[in-house]
């Protein structure tokens, strides 16, 4: 809808305009009058307006200077003179003025409202082009993200052909040949922990999350640009750009920004990141050299030491030698997985670990391939076990082994690192089990059948744990998906429902029935027995003697 102000210091006119015009059909709502030029300019001000009709001959401000000063003001706003003066002077100002058409009075029905069409009709195109050109802001707000994303990936990958893409270095930015571009690579250290936490599992969420806090940091002339590495989640890479005399400055500046923004995730979201920056260039190309340096930083990081967020600034120093190997042994692992010796490779690897924890230092870097070798040679030779298996059976594998996705496991200390080695190792002990590929075989129901026969000893599930090196995690899920409930709770069962039996025997003290069952004290099984079934031991059997004297 659209408003229309009359502008005429004749009462009559002004009425006639109202009553000739066919407003509903053009969409007007809104019909403002005023006497002079002078009330005219404060009703633009108070409201919205689309269109004004003015008269030329006013007292006080007249149509000339109205639409002088509508054009300083206000120079889109469409305008109709209406004037009885065939007068050269307010000719020559509407054509100044860009009127849309000029009336002369007395005005004619057909001739108001075919203007009116016209100036409504000119409001609508307007409109539209208004909200096209606001779609295709958004489309570029949208789009230039997604463009400097895919360019600057190029740029660190070494894809990209500056020849011939100047236009689309221009579009991100990034065309100043004065200008100094440096690159961040920051890796989330526990972003498994994080993801499902704090953002339901969605990893788009999260990145986002952390460019969000990257990205408010501009300031002195710095730009920043921060997108997760497409081909590694728990990447992403930041790019800055700005014009600056000293690079070292620069690169200090950049440091102290990244290191308050990363401090600030790890407070408002348990983010825990490390950062590894390049040197700045004044070649876009060498990003790519940039990105290799930050990588390299984080690399070789001391996992020893590794308890929180850090940024590394990068320095041209020697790699320090390492020899740590979780795989010297494997020979002597696989024998222990054919001969179900579970327990004895958890061992070794206690011992290689505790060898290298003597040791000063420990990339991140050769934590991960020690990690990933593991698994590896681990896979192998479950595969290769589990194929004897079948082949001695006689049947046809059904299914492809799953494999641990190492890169998907956080990784923020020594700690975590060692409780991966264990549970990786315990992840095949078990495939290497169900397929009976080794020597012992194992089933939940023995360690059913072991409480069912020494329900009255004092059992621990380390029991378990120890004789077929499971993790207890895993063995309390084992069991309860088994019998639907956990071992402590059959255990319990089990004892109970002994103990009703035995307190049918009148001969049987409850003090012999206690330590029957494995309880040492007589207070503490009525305590259980009261707790499970809501009477003591001593009421049940009161029960028991009521029921057979009736």
């Amino acid at each position: 809808m659209y408003s229309i102000l009359i502008l005429d210091d004749e009462e009559p006119l002004r009425e006639a305009i109202r009553i000739l015009g066919e407003w509903d059909s053009l969409k007007i709502s809104h019909i403002y009058e005023a006497i002079n030029g002078q009330a005219g300019l404060s009703i633009l001000r108070e409201h919205p307006i689309d269109l004004v009709m003015v008269d030329m001959k006013m007292p006080g401000m007249n149509g000339v200077e109205f639409l002088q000063k509508v054009e300083q003001d206000y120079p889109d706003m469409l305008t109709i003179v209406i004037s009885g003066y065939n007068d050269f002077e307010y000719t020559h100002q509407a054509i100044r003025s860009k009127v849309l058409d000029y009336l002369l009075k007395p005005v004619n029905r057909h001739e108001l409202n075919d203007t009116l069409r016209k100036a409504v009709h000119l409001l609508q195109q307007r409109q539209q082009q208004n909200q096209h050109n606001i779609q295709q802001h958004r489309t570029l707000n949208m789009s230039v993200p997604k463009l400097k994303e895919t360019i600057y990936q190029s740029l660190v990958e070494k894809r990209f052909k500056k020849q011939g893409n100047e236009e689309m270095l221009a579009m991100i930015g990034a065309e100043d040949k004065n200008c100094y571009h440096g690159a961040v690579v920051l890796r989330i250290l526990n972003l498994e922990q994080v993801r499902r936490q704090r953002f339901y599992g969605d990893t788009s969420l999260l990145h986002f999350a952390i460019a969000n806090v990257l990205n408010e940091c501009t300031e002195d002339g710095i730009h920043y640009f921060c997108f997760a590495n497409q081909r590694l989640e728990r990447e992403m890479i930041l790019i800055y750009h700005a014009r600056h005399a000293y690079p070292q400055e620069l690169r200090y500046a950049v440091q102290q920004r990244v290191r308050s923004s990363i401090q600030n995730l790890e407070q408002l979201l348990d983010i825990q990141i490390i950062a590894g920056t390049g040197k700045p260039s004044n070649d876009i190309k060498q990003l790519a050299t940039a990105y290799e340096q930050g990588k390299h930083m984080i690399e070789q990081v001391n996992i020893l030491e590794l308890n929180r967020s850090l940024i590394i600034p990068y320095e041209q120093r020697a790699s320090k030698v390492e020899s740590h190997s979780l795989c010297s042994r494997m020979s002597q692992i696989r024998t222990l997985l054919e001969n179900g010796h579970f327990p004895q490779i958890h061992r070794i690897a206690d011992e290689c670990i505790s060898m290298m924890k003597q040791s000063p230092y420990l990339s991140l870097y050769m934590a991960e391939y020690s990690l990933d070798d593991l698994e590896g040679q681990l896979y192998e030779i479950t595969r290769e076990l589990d194929q004897r298996s079948l082949e001695s059976d006689g049947t046809i594998a059904s299914q492809r082994k799953e494999r641990i996705q190492i890169h998907s496991l956080d990784l923020i200390n020594m700690a975590e690192w060692e409780q991966h080695v264990h549970d990786i190792i315990t992840y095949y002990a078990e495939k290497i089990r169900q397929s009976g590929g080794s020597r012992q075989s194992f089933h939940i129901s023995d360690i059913r059948s072991y409480i069912d026969q020494h329900y009255f000893e004092d059992i621990k599930i380390s029991m378990f744990t120890d004789k077929y090196y499971l993790s207890r995690e895993y063995l309390m899920k084992l069991f309860k998906q088994e019998y639907q409930m956990g071992i402590h709770e059959y255990v319990q069962q089990l004892r109970m429902e002994k103990a009703k039996t035995l307190l049918n025997e009148e001969g049987l003290k409850i003090q012999e029935i206690s330590e029957m069952l494995g309880y040492k004290d007589k207070n503490y099984f009525s305590k259980a027995f009261r707790n499970y079934y809501q009477l003591s031991p001593s009421e049940y059997r009161s029960q028991l003697s009521t029921t057979a004297n009736k």
